[in-house]
């Protein structure tokens, strides 16, 4: 049995929706981060904080000549793993809510 037109549409439809609702992956954004502070945040197309992270990396790294850049990379590592956490948790509920205002507006 054949599928009608509007059946394959309403399926086409559906999977688009699926794609723009998933958000980026939690995990591979934090393992990013855990690599290089700054780069889970850049997955998750945060360019501003990954261009702050990446700043204070280098910042960090010069700081290391001095004796206190681990303890300023340390922190930089931390925060750069919650920001990436965080970046990625809002990215699928942003996902969720433009996919929301596009049906609101098409009907």
């Amino acid at each position: 049995m054949a599928l009608t037109d509007e059946e394959k549409r309403r399926i086409f439809e559906e999977e688009k929706l699926k794609k723009e609702m998933q958000g980026k992956s939690v995990g591979v954004s934090v393992l990013l981060s855990v690599l290089i502070p700054g780069l889970g945040d850049l997955y998750c197309g945060s360019w501003i904080k990954a261009v702050i992270f990446f700043v204070f990396d280098l910042v960090s790294f010069a700081l290391f000549f001095v004796g206190i850049g681990l303890f300023v990379y340390l922190f930089v590592w931390i925060c750069g793993i919650i920001s990436a956490w965080l970046s990625a948790s809002k990215s699928g509920k942003r996902q969720i809510r433009k996919v929301e205002k596009s049906m609101g507006q098409g009907s």
